[in-house]
């Protein structure tokens, strides 16, 4: 027969055995780190540890007896809000196991404070959000971008042929043309050069926003800088019926730090917006200071003398709240959208990022009723080098005679070196794209240029190395035959490796002449002259490249 062992009188009950239990289970859950609390199977608290009136920031006294207002299962984990006195709410991690407390059946609930985490994880969330949304505009930045220089370079083409055609047309090729027809060429030339300027400018904008535009920074003489953008400016100026004048001291050397090509693009933005927006009658004028505390809101950087380039009008002004839209792409202050006057609305966007590529800014100050102020701010040059036009003779050189006779030679061999010089092009590795083009591509401005580099030096000797207003017009025809030359370089698709070793061979050839072709003049007047034509060759290098590079991109 079966059945349950009598218990002895000295043996402890079931319950004198839970007891002893009991309390090691209770001391073991006061000294746990996590919050503890024990709920009866109605939903109602029986004990909390120190830990959980720590998390709930209640006593136990005040929390026994409470609902927990939870529902539980056994075995789950979640999370749960825990809202403190005062409103402070924290994250909980949540987890429950079935248990047996003074006898009776009940909840053991687990509670561990992950509010750091919850908020690191909900940091690196919104950081991941960020990031995606950040490669995305960039990816869309970068696609406009794209996009903008392919349909600049795919519209460039048709308007090059388009303008070169009317060209030819305008010189009779075609058959002799009448007054209206001639107007009316000139009329087709007129727009489609504007129209190739506004793509010019899209495409240069597309280059600065992908950083894929680099500028030089070197000491830039000012003054010529402004001397040249005031030429190509006052056409337009005496359309408009405007006056344009700069008060600049002559006297004084003038030098910023930055890219000379730019800076001069700037000038030219600045101006012709200037003139656009003055009513005729009006004025426009360039002034020049070097001071060491710029305007306020210039953003430059670092304690330095900077030069400023002043461009002021006499327009009605722009008022204050529009004067950082202007700097915007393709916004012009009448009416937000470009839409009142001729352009792009780029110019003003493209010099304020062009000049802080040159860690320079452009400012804008008005007055409505007085007329705009526009500032291009530069680095201050540390140390003023000589004046680039006369490159390595001083004004009291007296070693200045003999180089008309090297410019006399230079002039008189200047057919059997263009001819050498095309011949050394044809056969020379580094320039593969010269092996099949014609005689008179491959001599492009060639003649020009050394034309003029001999001129230089003539009037270099009669002027006894002064400054001259034949000295100015040089370097500007100098400079504007390297730029169109390296303007059909590109179109002929030439690399920049290609330009440079173009102008080493015409370099080498030059001094082989003035050597073989100069033997009475004074050996060191020859390599004086030998120097500047050097200085010469290198400064349209510099600018035959650089024009290269903004058509090839």
């Amino acid at each position: 027969m079966s059945g349950a062992p009598p218990v002895r009188a000295d043996e402890p009950s079931s319950d004198e055995v839970s007891r002893p239990a009991q309390d090691v289970l209770r001391g073991i859950v006061e000294q746990l780190a996590d919050g503890i609390v024990v709920v009866d199977r109605g939903g109602t608290i029986r004990f909390v540890n120190p830990a959980a009136e720590a998390l709930f920031q209640r006593t136990s006294d005040a929390l026994a007896g409470a609902p927990f207002g939870f529902p539980l299962g056994a075995g789950e984990t979640t999370e749960i809000e825990v809202v403190r006195p005062g409103g402070d709410v924290v994250m909980a991690e949540l987890r429950v196991v079935d248990i047996v407390w003074d006898g009776v059946g009940a909840s053991l609930v687990s509670l561990r404070d992950v509010t750091d985490r919850k908020v690191a994880e909900e940091r690196e969330r919104l950081l991941a959000e960020e990031r995606s949304a950040r490669l995305q505009a960039e990816a869309a930045s970068q696609a406009k971008t794209q996009f903008l220089a392919m349909m600049s370079h795919e519209l460039r083409t048709p308007l090059n042929a388009v303008l070169g055609y009317a060209d030819l047309l305008s010189l009779g090729i075609a058959g002799p043309l009448t007054d209206a027809q001639r107007q009316q060429l000139a009329r087709i030339v007129a727009s489609g050069r504007h129209l190739l300027e506004l793509v010019n400018e899209i495409l240069d904008l597309a280059r600065v926003e992908s950083g894929r535009l680099t500028v030089t920074r070197a000491p830039t003489a000012v003054v010529p800088a402004v001397d040249a953008a005031l030429v190509l400016v006052q056409p337009l100026a005496e359309a408009h019926g405007l006056t344009l004048s700069a008060r600049v001291d002559r006297e004084a050397r003038l030098v910023a730090v930055g890219d000379e090509h730019r800076v001069r693009q700037i000038l030219v933005n600045l101006l012709s917006n200037a003139v656009k927006f003055t009513p005729a009658g009006g004025s426009v004028t360039v002034a020049v200071e070097t001071t060491a505390h710029p305007d306020a809101e210039a953003k430059l950087h670092g304690a330095r003398p900077w030069v400023a380039l002043r461009v002021h009008d006499s327009g009605r002004g722009i008022a204050a709240d529009q004067l950082e839209r202007v700097f915007a792409p393709f916004v012009q202050e009448e009416h937000g959208l470009t839409r009142g006057r001729d352009g792009s609305g780029l110019g003003l966007a493209i010099s304020r990022r062009l000049a802080r590529l040159m860690s320079g800014d452009v400012t804008a100050r008005s007055v409505l009723g007085e007329g705009s102020t526009f500032t291009l701010w530069l680095p201050a040059a540390d140390a003023p080098p000589a004046p680039a036009r006369l490159a390595l003779l001083s004004g009291r050189d007296p070693h200045v005679r003999g180089l008309g006779e090297v410019g006399d030679a230079l002039l008189r061999e200047m057919e059997p070196v263009v001819d050498t010089f095309v011949e050394r092009l044809r056969t020379e590795p580094v320039c593969e794209s010269a092996r099949d083009l014609r005689y008179s591509q491959l001599t492009d401005h060639v003649a020009t240029l050394l034309s003029d580099i001999a001129g230089a030096l003539t009037v270099l000797e009669e002027a006894s190395g002064q400054p001259s207003s034949l000295l100015d017009d040089g370097v500007d025809i100098r400079r504007l035959v390297a730029e169109r030359h390296g303007q059909q370089r590109a179109r002929l698709g030439w690399t920049e490796a290609e330009v440079r070793r173009e102008y080493a061979i015409l370099r080498e050839e030059i001094h082989a002449a003035v050597r073989r072709y100069t033997p009475r003049a004074d050996g060191a007047a020859r390599a004086r002259a030998m120097d500047l034509i050097d200085h010469m060759l290198a400064r349209a290098v510099e600018e035959s490249v650089a024009v290269l590079r903004e058509r090839s991109l």
